[in-house]
Order: structure tokens, then C-alpha cells, then sequence
């Protein structure tokens, strides 16, 4: 009788179990290649740096020689707008400048580590969840259908939040954090909805069923 109930959630506990295998195998390859990736972060930020400095000294020398061109190199004016120059190539880094300046930890590599180890640590997290969730759905008195709909989403969620974290990371030098984030929201997005969700609507079900609300002809169709 147990394992007919639990069969109406099978797919989502599949589901789980895939994340907490996603989980265990991202643990393996960051233990066994953390010094390749932070150093190999650390290089993407230098030339990224090295490229900012060197398009910032571009700009200025094309200003220096415009304004020579053009007879109005006026003593400290010209120092004045040096100064400019400099600022604004800062602020008009994109992507890349002021990601640096909103970097948590002070460095850009270990932003990117902390997010992939964050891929680890939810896949895991999520793996149980879901499991522990989906155990309680199957004991509820839903119908069958109901059922397999909150495996798929309870189950799409936790496959999908974690690498949402793991692409995020890979892209956190590059693109800097925020940037990155917002790169990544076609994913995050659907994860989270799909997982709030299906807490919110589980939790529905519950006070339902606790409060003997279930046989109440608007809530009917949804319970055996």
C-alpha cells in the first residue's frame, strides 16, 4: 500500500535523487580542481584589469592630443580633464569596473568560488527537501493527478535552481556579479516559481485537510 502511494510522486523523487547526485559529483570536481579554477578566475580578472587600464590610457591620450589639435591646453585644465578622463573610464567600466567595486569579498575570483560551491551546497539542500516534501504530498489525500503535478514541480526546481549557481559563477569574472545575476534570471526565475510555489500550494493543501475544509464543494475536486 505504501509504495502505491509513493509511486503517484516517483518522477519528483527520481528528480530529487538527481539533484543530490548533481550535488555530490559538483563536490567531487571542486575539491579535486579548486586551485585550477580560482587560479584560472584569477587570471580572466587580471587580463580583464589589464585591458581596463590600458583602454582607460587609450582615452586619455586620444583626449590630450584633441585638445592640443585644437589650441586649448590651458595648464591645469589639462590636468583637470586627465582627472576626468580617469574617473569616467571607472563608471563607464559596464560589466567590468563596477563589478569589481561591488565584489563581496574584495576579489571577483573568490565571488566566482563562493557561487559555485552555492551550487553545491543547494543542490544538496534542495535533494532533501524535495524528498522529505514529496513523501508528505504522497500522504495526503490529493488526487493522483495532483499528485504527479507537484512531483514534476517540486522536482523541475530542484534540478534547475543549482546549476542556475554553477553558470552564475562561471560567468561572475567576466560579466561581474550583477551582471552575471541578471544573466542568469531566464533560469532562476522558473526555479524559484516553481519551488515557492509549490511550498505555498502544499502548505494550502495541509490547513485544508486540517481544518476539515477538503469536502467543501469548492475544494472537492481537488481531494479523493
Amino acid at each position: 500500500m505504501g509504495m502505491q502511494v509513493i509511486s503517484t510522486v516517483r518522477h519528483g523523487l527520481i528528480l530529487g535523487i538527481v539533484a543530490l547526485m548533481m550535488g555530490g559529483l559538483w563536490a567531487v570536481y571542486m575539491a579535486t580542481n579548486h586551485e585550477t579554477l580560482h587560479g584560472t578566475f584569477e587570471q580572466q580578472q587580471e587580463v580583464i584589469q589589464e585591458k581596463q587600464a590600458q583602454k582607460m590610457m587609450a582615452d586619455m591620450d586620444m583626449g590630450a592630443m584633441g585638445e592640443t589639435e585644437m589650441g586649448h591646453t590651458h595648464g591645469s585644465g589639462m590636468s583637470d580633464n586627465h582627472h576626468e578622463s580617469a574617473s569616467d573610464m571607472h563608471q563607464e567600466g559596464g560589466g567590468h569596473g563596477s563589478s569589481a567595486q561591488h565584489s563581496h569579498s574584495g576579489s571577483l575570483a573568490k565571488d566566482a568560488m563562493q557561487r559555485l560551491l552555492r551550487g553545491h551546497i543547494h543542490a544538496m539542500g534542495l535533494g532533501v527537501l524535495v524528498c522529505v516534501l514529496l513523501l508528505i504530498v504522497a500522504f495526503t489525500s490529493l488526487k493522483d493527478v495532483w499528485k504527479k503535478v507537484f512531483g514534476l514541480t517540486f522536482g523541475l526546481g530542484a534540478v534547475l535552481y543549482p546549476p542556475a549557481w554553477v553558470i552564475m559563477g562561471f560567468r561572475t569574472v567576466e560579466l561581474g556579479p550583477e551582471a552575471a545575476e541578471a544573466s542568469i534570471m531566464w533560469l532562476f526565475g522558473p526555479a524559484v516559481g516553481l519551488l515557492i510555489g509549490s511550498m505555498i500550494a502544499l502548505l494550502v493543501v495541509l490547513l485544508l485537510e486540517q481544518l476539515g475544509l477538503k469536502n467543501k464543494s469548492l475544494f472537492s475536486w481537488a481531494f479523493d
